[in-house]
C-alpha cells in the first residue's frame, strides 16, 4: 500500500478495523471513520451518537472535542502502525494541551471531519495540530497538543 495520500470519498477503514487500531473502546470511541492517510497527515470522521457520553443536553461538549480530536491522532497512529505490521495498537495519552480554540459546538448527529497534522516528533512523544469542521465545512475547534505513546 501506498503511503501517498488517499483521496477516498470512502472510508479507507470500517468501525470494526478502527477499534482494533485504537486504544479505546465504546462508549468511550470518538472516531468511526479514517477518510485519508499520509506520512504526516490524517484526516478522520465521526458522526455523533445522541446517546454519546459526552453529549450534555443534545451538544457535542468541549471535552467530547478534545477528546475526538485526540482519538483522531490516535488513528492516525494506530494505522501506521498497522501499516508497520504491529499486531495491536500502542498505548498513548494526551501529554499536554498547547492550544485549543472552540468556535462552535455541534449538536448530536452532526458529522464531523478532523484534520491532523503531525507538527513533530522526538522518540515517544508527538506534537499534533488538528482541526475539526462539521458537515457544512465549518471550523468547529482547534487545537496543538502533545500526544505521549507506550509500548
Amino acid at each position: 500500500m501506498s503511503m501517498k495520500q488517499s483521496l477516498l470519498k470512502e472510508p479507507i477503514l470500517e468501525i470494526e478495523r478502527i477499534l482494533e487500531l485504537i486504544p479505546q473502546k465504546p462508549p468511550f470511541v470518538m472516531v468511526d471513520r479514517l477518510l485519508e492517510y499520509t506520512e504526516s497527515t490524517g484526516k478522520t470522521g465521526f458522526v455523533i451518537p445522541k446517546d454519546n457520553i459526552l453529549v450534555e443536553n443534545g451538544v457535542f461538549s468541549e471535552p467530547g472535542l478534545i477528546e475526538h480530536m485526540a482519538q483522531s491522532m490516535s488513528l492516525w497512529r494506530g494505522y501506521q502502525g498497522f501499516l508497520a505490521g504491529l499486531d495491536k495498537p500502542k498505548t498513548g495519552f494526551i501529554g499536554s494541551i498547547k492550544s485549543v480554540e472552540i468556535f462552535e459546538l455541534p449538536k448530536a448527529g452532526s458529522t464531523l471531519t478532523t484534520y491532523v497534522e503531525i507538527l513533530q516528533e522526538f522518540k515517544n512523544v508527538t506534537s499534533v495540530g488538528a482541526r475539526t469542521e462539521d458537515e457544512s465545512g465549518k471550523l468547529l475547534a482547534t487545537s496543538e497538543m502533545k500526544t505521549v505513546t507506550v509500548d
